[in-house]
């Protein structure tokens, strides 16, 4: 590429802002894709009140968010003074409440949180009597204790009396950005009464909004992804250096950047999102349940749905393992070591299976975390390699139940997050789902599917389908090898699949 080449496609830039659980990144892409810069701050600022609560303050997410921005002005003053546009793309279901002027009443709670209320809240005998009559009162009764917005009504009362409107972390920085309290419906996605088929608000007889207490006028504004939500604000102009009057184009959240970013658009193309929280899902214009009362979620792009299966605590197992079981803090380093270790084990981990359960799975809440197969010759190599295999099994039955509820067969599944990095974990990914599976040109695929709608937003292209064509490239396809395929096939169908059905009594016994 010559200077000349540069300077054009350079013309066109947008500011992407993918604020993940550990941490806040601010990424510039072109037109075509190319990641040109990028800046990096990693939250400090978590703590918990008690035992398995995790909250933060309003103030470390947006010192992060201005922190990158300008870093970014510093590296490259020049490419910061081509950015058109900017987007926010963050971590679902992090939830705090706001009074009139847009200003944070409490800390906000992580989605990672695990604090409940003692008691569901009541809601009316017709609704009790059809959950019952569904089998889904036990369900019902957990959403309702485990909702964090109810939660806050409950227990701080004061608080909630105040309460302008219940706002995500996205909605919160782009109240910030434009002043406007507003969000995408694509980024409506958590424990709030959102009918996602409808794709608005759910009305006051909705089972929703029985589980959901919230009060119709606590709602914030929805918009459109792939539109300018607002403008930057002249405060915030000062102070990152952005102009004032940019255009902020709404966009959606992580995992639904994700899946644009990896160009899984059709239903046939699956993303796998190797993250704190593992997730499948494809793109698809018909709206499906994978579970009972369970939907999917809204698609980026503005007629389409994002049918999903989540792995609770998926990549977050490896950032455990790391820490109990590795005497090393060099990112580098770990990785080469867990490398090193899926390099010296063989398939099925010499029969140490692994279930990746480890609480608060959606339709599994008695579920714990289960190795299966121990014998005097595992060791901690075994153990790692029996997380990615068990994390690639749940996968595999997630990606099988989209294929029964679309009846569309998954022919690719596109890489994302921090465990796509590995070569050794791809591989087996690939081995056990026995279809191809690829990276995209950067491994900042959230950043790269906002980049995608920011562009839209800003009438560069004119709809995602075109902008993805145009901005994503695969840069390597991992093949399934056959022969391992067949040896993990083999343990899913005849003792991973079996393994939770025959405990889930034993799960059911603990308090």
């Amino acid at each position: 590429m010559n200077n000349n080449d540069y300077s054009s496609k350079k013309k066109n830039s947008v500011l992407t802002i993918d604020c993940g659980t550990r941490g806040l990144r601010g990424i510039i892409f072109d037109e075509q894709g190319n990641e040109l810069a990028k800046s990096e701050e990693l939250f400090k600022g978590y703590y918990s009140k008690h035992f398995q609560w995790k909250e933060a303050s309003p103030e470390m997410f947006w010192k992060a968010l201005v922190k990158v921005v300008q870093e970014l002005k510093t590296k490259d003053p020049a490419l910061f003074l081509t950015i058109q546009g900017m987007t926010v793309s963050c971590q679902r279901d992090v939830i705090t409440v706001v009074d009139e002027k847009g200003e944070p009443l409490r800390n906000f709670i992580s989605w990672l949180d695990r604090r409940e209320l003692a008691e569901s809240l009541p809601y009316p005998w017709p609704y009790a009597l059809l959950f019952k009559c569904i089998g889904f009162s036990a369900y019902a009764k957990s959403f309702s204790k485990t909702a964090h917005v109810n939660w806050i009504k409950v227990q701080e009362p004061e608080i909630w009396a105040k309460t302008h409107k219940v706002v995500f972390l996205s909605t919160y920085f782009l109240s910030r950005l434009t002043g406007k309290i507003a969000d995408s419906r694509s980024n409506t996605a958590g424990h709030l009464p959102f009918d996602t088929k409808k794709k608005q608000w759910c009305g006051k007889y909705n089972v929703k909004s029985q589980i959901l207490q919230v009060e119709p006028e606590k709602c914030y504004e929805l918009t459109d992804s792939c539109e300018i939500i607002g403008q930057l604000t002249a405060e915030v102009a000062a102070i990152t250096g952005l102009p004032s009057g940019l255009p902020i184009v709404a966009s959606g959240t992580d995992k639904g950047c994700e899946t644009i970013g990896v160009g899984a658009l059709t239903p046939d193309i699956a993303s796998i999102s190797l993250g704190t929280q593992a997730t499948v899902e494809i793109t698809t214009k018909k709206y499906v349940e994978l579970y009972p009362f369970y939907p999917s979620f809204a698609a980026v792009e503005n007629d389409a749905y994002n049918p999903e299966v989540t792995i609770y605590h998926g990549f977050w197992m490896v950032d455990w393992y790391a820490r109990e079981f590795l005497d090393q803090s060099d990112p580098q380093v770990i990785h080469e070591i867990l490398e090193g270790y899926l390099e010296t084990t063989l398939p099925g981990a010499d029969g140490l299976i692994h279930q990746p359960y480890w609480g608060r799975e959606a339709f599994r809440p008695e579920a714990r975390g289960t190795f299966m197969g121990f014998s005097e010759g595992h060791d901690k190599r075994h153990i790692y390699r029996a997380i990615i295999e068990g994390l690639g099994y749940a996968l595999l039955e997630g990606l099988e139940r989209i294929e029964r509820k679309t009846k569309v067969p998954i022919q690719a599944v596109g890489l994302s997050g921090g465990g796509s990095r590995s070569d050794g974990v791809a591989q087996i990914m690939a081995d056990i789902l026995n279809r191809p599976v690829y990276r995209v040109q950067t491994f900042e695929t959230t950043g790269l599917g906002a980049a995608i709608a920011t562009f839209v937003g800003l009438n560069r292209y004119p709809d995602i389908q075109a902008a993805g064509g145009a901005m994503i490239q695969k840069s390597r396809v991992f093949e399934p090898n056959p022969e391992n395929a067949i040896k993990y096939t083999g343990i899913y169908n005849k003792l991973y699949k079996q393994l939770y059905r025959r405990v889930k009594p034993l799960y059911q016994s603990y308090d």
